[in-house]
């Protein structure tokens, strides 16, 4: 009978965490914080300054496929308090910084610009 009522005990625990973790996603949170509990790499995680976040689908590839394959893919980038800012195409390609970046007020010569060392972005969702 003991190892009934722990089992039963056990059981409603899970369920209450799951049923508090899916409210909390659901309801509360940043946007940030709620890319990041959708499997998004975010900033040091993933070896990036705060701000960006990349996919789960480019995370599973980050970094060394991602660079050696010379992929282009896309950052999501939030703010200090993990609200959403714009969107930006990344690239380690080096030819990308020749590459046309109309829209995008930091890229001065209207091409992508070097984020960091190697990365080069072009803002194609522009800031809210």
């Amino acid at each position: 009978m003991t190892m009934r009522r722990l089992a039963m005990a056990m059981t409603m625990a899970a369920m209450l965490v799951l049923m508090t973790a899916s409210a909390a996603l659901a309801g509360g949170g940043t946007a940030q914080a709620k890319k990041e509990a959708a499997g998004w790499g975010c900033a040091a995680a993933v070896g990036l300054p705060g701000g960006p976040c990349i996919s789960p689908g480019t995370r599973a590839h980050w970094p060394d496929d991602i660079i050696a394959k010379g992929r282009t893919f896309q950052l999501q980038v939030f703010d200090e308090n993990g609200d959403f800012l714009t969107a930006e195409i990344a690239t380690f390609k080096a030819s990308a910084d020749g590459r046309a970046c109309p829209h995008d007020p930091k890229a001065t010569d209207g091409t992508y610009w070097e984020f960091v060392p190697g990365l080069y972005v072009c803002h194609h969702q522009p800031a809210g």
